[in-house]
């Protein structure tokens, strides 16, 4: 309906022009008219810009304008934009930054390591699991006695960090430091059984591995002769739990430890929440005091069951 009205409309409009109405070949004949050549055969510039302005070129014309002017408006309101914008933008990441890489001060109730025990145990790595978190253990201890601290320059913009671990072992032990992303493996895995013992500093790593090489294959000694504190008898109790199974492999050992801390692992993380229920029920002051005597005497009927038997002689 509305259609039918505009046409309608049109066709009265263009009824009421009479003679003075267009002829569509004349309006061609404009469009495709060439641009005339002057006595030398150079074309003028009226020429040019008549022919530019033709029908869609004009248009053509203003939205390169336009374009253009976008452009340039949206480099002014960048470069106005820019200093204010990234000066404080800078100054918060820096402050992140800091706070992201700043290490509080580590304590540990261990003496600093020497460069002998710490190549040693190095070399005693793989002998044990016991051994491989003993090395890494002696590195927390160590980091606990190296500036590592960040440097700012006069600005206080942060520039650098203090060498650490890994400029001591450059500087001391060159035989470790050509393997240097090997012992940090061992140093996260000590610092992880913390976290599944639920040890803080300064407690070391090393207090929870057992005291003697016979404690490991008993396994209702948790080593409660020479440990009054209790938690450090339950923490004994679940790096029991934590070895149990998985042979001697350094890498299985950093495997599972990854998972017993990582919060995606569900498993893990109930299995771990059991045992630390399981030995917080079961490892009490009373229970504690008779375990060693359970170890003496398993011990000793070991050591009965294999003294060899003497044949009398007839």
């Amino acid at each position: 309906m509305i259609v039918g009205m505009k046409r309608a409309k049109i066709v009265k409009m263009w009824a009421e022009l009479g003679d003075e109405r267009p002829r569509f070949g004349d309006f061609d004949d404009y469009m495709n008219r060439p641009m005339n050549r002057g006595p030398y055969g150079f074309i003028g510039a009226g020429e040019v810009l008549e022919y530019l302005t033709r029908g869609d070129f004009w248009w053509m014309y203003l939205d390169a304008r336009r374009r253009a002017c976008s452009r340039r408006v949206a480099k002014l309101k960048a470069a106005e934009r820019r200093p204010r914008y990234y000066a404080a933008e800078n100054e918060r990441r820096r402050a992140l930054a800091a706070e992201r890489r700043k290490i509080r001060a580590r304590t540990t109730t261990n003496a600093c390591p020497t460069r002998e025990a710490i190549l040693d145990a190095w070399n005693r790595r793989k002998d044990s699991h016991e051994a491989a978190i003993r090395f890494g253990s002696l590195l927390e201890d160590l980091e606990c006695y190296l500036d590592n601290s960040l440097r700012r320059n006069e600005d206080g913009v942060i520039i650098g960090r203090n060498p650490g671990i890994k400029g001591w072992l450059f500087e001391n032990i060159p035989e470790i430091s050509g393997h240097y992303t090997t012992a940090m493996r061992y140093k996260a895995a000590a610092k992880k059984l913390k976290q599944v013992v639920e040890f803080a500093d300064p407690t070391p790593a090393d207090v929870v591995l057992p005291r003697g090489a016979e404690e490991r294959k008993w396994k209702r000694d948790y080593g409660a002769d020479d440990s009054p504190d209790l938690a450090l008898v339950r923490a004994r109790a679940v790096w029991g739990e934590v070895v149990g199974g998985i042979g001697r492999s350094a890498t299985a050992l950093m495997a599972r430890l990854d998972a017993l801390t990582d919060p995606g692992r569900v498993e893990d993380a109930n299995m771990l929440a059991a045992w630390r229920e399981k030995y917080a029920n079961e490892i009490t002051e009373r229970t504690k005091k008779r375990w060693w005597r359970r170890l003496l005497r398993a011990v000793r009927e070991r050591g009965v069951d294999e003294r060899p038997v003497r044949k009398k002689v007839a």
